[in-house]
Order: structure tokens, then sequence, then C-alpha cells
């Protein structure tokens, strides 16, 4: 399928060779690298078919060859589009029709809502455009996250909203005020929970609460995945403390570079070692050296004695100064590589294994490289746990006005 998109994309041609002996022909093009397709040979006339940017060289191979070529047939978009290069009203009617999809892409079209059923979803979109979120409204002007705030503190009836834009499209889900139907005095843990990440939900353990998603379902990051709270037919509520384990197949990508060049430290023969004792509180030397001068790393060791396992106030230091030489190191291609991986090693320890019980699927890994740096980019497919706990919030309706 891939091969005849390309070949559409750039183009073939069908054509006709026509000799009694085609292989002189056959011979040439195979030396020269030409592929055709579809080839046949019949009372003399030797028909194939091509890329289109090959025809100027099959045709010089038939002239060397000494044989007859007749081009009877193009096809593909290239030789598609240039049937209409003059159709210049059709020209600039594409080029429109793309201005226009991209201007429109960027608005709000559609808007799902899901409230519950004391709460009226009509007034919810008023409250909502309000704050200038409706259907025709620009992506780019839309800041959710206030809009979330203001409508929860606004509408004593709303315990928490999220909002999901994907695309042209926008899913805002909405969870009551427990207060209204369940005695304040009562204290009942309950949470939902919600999604650390976007991707594919491929396996469920939900242990209490409601799944608001099925296995293969896509899930944005923040998106409510399991509910603690049921509601019922005469208008009650009652509240779960969620528990689950939900784990989908999500996407990371990760860039590491090192330098081409940089310089080390290479350890030198020459060493100062300087020793001296320490009596309550006053030093005495034991060795008569001054700290060198130069690229010298120090160490350092303290030693105190004891007697029947007390320690006295007497300490033996000693400082050993080990001299370094800077010395500058040019990376081959196989050397960056090797340490790009190691690094990305490290990555994979302490960053990526830090999810909830990921599993890598895949991972596929991409070298390259700037004037100054080798870059490594690896692009991982993962399992993991993306549930994520959150204690529902009720609203406390006992010194409301009502």
């Amino acid at each position: 399928m891939l091969i005849g998109l390309l070949r559409w994309i750039f183009g073939w041609t069908d054509f006709e060779i026509h000799d009694n002996y085609p292989e002189r022909f056959l011979n040439m093009a195979h030396k020269n690298g030409l592929h055709m397709w579809d080839m046949k040979n019949s009372d003399g006339i030797f028909s194939a078919k091509t890329r289109t940017a090959n025809i100027k060289y099959i045709r010089q191979l038939a002239e060397s060859s000494m044989c007859d070529i007749h081009i009877f047939k193009n096809h593909g978009f290239l030789h598609m589009f240039s049937k209409y290069k003059y159709r210049f009203g059709l020209i600039l009617g594409f080029i429109l029709w793309g201005i226009a999809v991209k201007y429109f892409t960027g608005f709000l079209w559609n808007i799902n809502i899901t409230v519950p059923s004391m709460i009226n979803e009509f007034e919810v979109r008023q409250e909502l455009r309000e704050l200038g979120f409706y259907e025709g409204a620009r992506l780019d002007s839309l800041d959710t996250e206030m809009i979330k705030n203001t409508v929860s503190l606004k509408d004593n009836r709303i315990s928490w909203i999220t909002i999901n834009i994907m695309g042209t499209d926008a899913e805002v889900n909405i969870s009551p005020n427990l207060a209204l139907n369940i005695d304040n005095k009562q204290k009942i843990p309950a949470s939902n929970i919600f999604s650390t990440a976007d991707g594919t939900i491929t396996r469920m353990e939900v242990k209490k609460g409601y799944s608001a998603v099925k296995v293969g379902e896509g899930v944005h990051k923040g998106q409510l995945l399991v509910s603690g709270v049921k509601e019922y037919t005469d208008g009650s509520s009652a509240l779960f403390d969620s528990e689950a384990q939900i784990y989908a197949k999500t996407f990371r990508t990760v860039t590491i570079s090192i330098p081409k060049s940089f310089e080390t430290l290479v350890k030198q023969d020459d060493t100062v070692i300087k020793k001296d004792i320490n009596i309550l509180g006053i030093s005495f030397p034991l060795t008569l050296k001054g700290n060198p001068q130069g690229d010298y790393i120090k160490f350092s060791q303290i030693c105190q004695p004891d007697i029947l396992g007390n320690g006295i106030p007497i300490y033996f230091n000693s400082e050993t100064w080990q001299k370094y030489k800077k010395q500058p190191v040019h990376l081959t291609d196989k050397q960056a590589e090797t340490l790009l991986k190691n690094k990305l090693q490290l990555y994979e320890l302490f960053m990526l294994y830090s999810a909830n019980k990921a599993t890598v699927l895949n991972k596929n890994l991409t070298f390259s490289q700037n004037k100054t740096n080798y870059i490594l980019t690896a692009e991982y497919s993962i399992e993991e746990d993306i549930a994520q706990k959150n204690m529902i919030q009720i609203k406390d309706t006992s010194n409301s006005g009502t």
C-alpha cells in the first residue's frame, strides 16, 4: 500500500519497446539499476511500467540498444496536476479551501456536557457562555483553568468540573455538590480517579467506584477515569473511596546530547601527602610540605584513636594531593553512541521506571549530530498505571443564606 501511494505521488508511465530481441534493452536497464514492473513481451512488443523520472534514461537505453520506444500513458498526482496547471480558478479554490480549513479549525464548534440530574444543562451552558466558553469561540482565547475555578465557586451545586478540548470539540463533566443530599455531619471519605497522562487504555482493575472509561478508549491528562459518586433515581447520592489501577499505552520522547570535544582530567604520578596531629584543638604538622600549586585534587582522611572504646581528643589528619592533567577528548561516532546509550540507561533507571509499574513496549532510537554535539533521541511506547486519586471536596452549605 505504501509503495502504491508513493508511485501515485511521484507518478509512473506506461511504455512499449518494439523490437524482436528486447533482451539487449533489458540487460542495459538492469545494469543501470532502472526499476520496472508489470513487464510483458508478446509478438516483438515489450511493455512495462516505470517511474516517470526514469523515462529519460529509458529513452537513452532504447536508442543505445536500437529499439523503438513508445510512451502512451502517464499516471499519478503530478500528471493529474499538470492537466490543470493553467486553470487558475481551480488552483485558487484549493488554496482558499486550505486557508478556510486552517482558519475554522481554530474555533470551538461542539461542546458535550455531562451533568447530574439535579443540575440543568441549559443553565450550565449559560454560565459557560458568560465566561466566553461557547460554540464558535476561538480556541486560543479560552482559559479553561479560570473557567473551571469560576464555575465551581459561583455555582454552589457544583463540586468540581473538568474540561477536555480535543481538536474543535470539548467535553465538560460536572460533579454535583453532594452536601446538598448528604448529612454534612457525616464524614464520608470519597475520591475520584483521574488520568496522569494522555494515552490509550489497555487494561483496568477497578476495585471501588464506577468506571468512566473503557478498554481501548483514548484518554487525556486530567480526564476522569473512575468516579466515586453514585446517583440514584430518587435524587440521593452515595460516595465511595475509589480504588483502581488503570493501565494505558503512553508515549514519551527523550533527547540527550553530549559535546563532540571536551576536556577530561587524567591522573598523573605526582602525589603530595601532608600529615598533622590535632591535640585539644591545636594542630602540629608532621610533614613540612605546603599546599601544592596546579591541577591537584585533595583527598582527606581523619583518624581518632580510642582507649577502651572511648575516644580521646586527639586526631590524626592526612591529606593526599593527587595531580591531574587536563587532556582534550575528541569523540568518534562510535564512542559518542556508546556514551549516549549509557546516559539513556540512567534515564530509564531513574526516570522512566519511576512511573507506576511501567513496562517498555517499544523503543526507537535516532542518532544525529550538529556542529558541536552528538544527539540521541529516544521515542518510548510504554504501558503504565495512569490512575491518580483525588479526594472529593464537599462544599459546606450549612452557613449559606438559603
